[in-house]
């Protein structure tokens, strides 16, 4: 049954935990994504400023996010996705990478066991334009495969995502842009796991910035997708706004119609996860609440269009 949800990012952990879920919930989401990379940033991990918080014991860890857990519950939400944190590695820092790939990724994968959540998202590394194709895909398939006993033993799956990265001033293809890189991410080690462990995570404005057709790319994938990021850009920064904020005509910004017929076409059935956390920072408080409903209608009328509903 498709679902509307919305990333923690931006509410959390900024706000009260049961005044964030209060505006979830009332906004009009079911499920969210939730975003332990609001805990230790992508920005401080590239920088190697690695905080405190995955040095806590798992215990207490999943102590404190039982709290995330038992609000969810009172108000009907669950999680259909998690954010991990990234990048698991970074070239030149041996010890962060223990860290990362040791400690704080296995810990984020306890805490989505504890939590039920079917699919935690981790960015594959980015080296091509450093070490090549090659090398990048060998790092990150090594990485992934070290995890699948670990997988298999707390029920949970993990989803790779389409990224981009920067040279210079432009912005590039980086890992799974390309839909057949991903799909030859994926089954390779499904079939090492011999069983569907891995799946992708489609990020819309990713394919914005690279350039690459929505419809083409989901299509291509077919029932490889497993959870979405849906947002929009201006095709220049990945700015993780609401759709339809850009562009003046039709034919400007994604065609979000476009992208409902390709979910229609592989039949997905999954959580329509917005990834707009920027709405909360930009909006003054006292319309953030109007910006999570509208996000959530859009969601909703995207659900319709796929199950070709009026």
């Amino acid at each position: 049954m498709i679902t509307v949800g919305v990333q923690t990012k931006g509410l959390l952990p900024e706000l009260p935990i049961e005044e964030a879920f209060d505006k979830i919930a009332k906004a009009g989401f079911t499920c969210i994504d939730l975003n332990l990379d609001a805990f230790l940033t992508s920005a401080d991990v590239y920088k190697g400023n690695i905080n405190k918080f995955f040095d806590a014991p798992i215990e207490d860890l999943l102590s404190y996010f039982g709290q995330y857990r038992q609000a969810m519950d009172d108000r009907g939400i669950r999680a259909s996705q998690m954010h991990s944190v990234y990048p698991f590695l970074v070239p030149d820092r041996h010890q962060q990478n223990i860290y990362m790939q040791q400690v704080a990724i296995p810990k984020s994968i306890l805490i989505a066991e504890a939590m039920d959540i079917p699919w935690v998202v981790i960015h594959p590394c980015k080296l091509r334009y450093e070490f090549g194709v090659d090398r990048e895909f060998e790092e990150n398939l090594k990485y992934y495969s070290s995890l699948i006993p670990f997988l298999k033993e707390h029920h949970v799956g993990i989803c790779v995502e389409n990224l981009y990265t920067g040279i210079g001033p432009r912005t590039v293809e980086g890992p799974c842009a390309n839909p057949q890189e991903a799909i030859g991410y994926i089954d390779v080690l499904n079939e090492e796991a011999g069983e569907e462990l891995f799946g992708l995570c489609l990020d819309t404005g990713h394919l914005q910035l690279v350039k690459r057709e929505p419809y083409e790319y989901i299509t291509t994938v077919g029932s490889r997708l497993k959870v979405l990021h849906l947002h929009e850009n201006d095709v220049a920064d990945d700015l993780h706004q609401m759709p339809f904020t850009f562009g003046r005509t039709e034919q400007d910004g994604l065609h979000w119609d476009n992208i409902a017929q390709a979910l229609r076409e592989i039949a997905f059935d999954g959580t329509l996860s917005y990834e707009t956390h920027p709405c909360m920072r930009a909006f003054p408080a006292s319309v953030q609440d109007v910006a999570l409903q509208t996000i959530c209608m859009m969601g909703n009328q995207l659900k319709r269009e796929i199950k070709m509903e009026k």
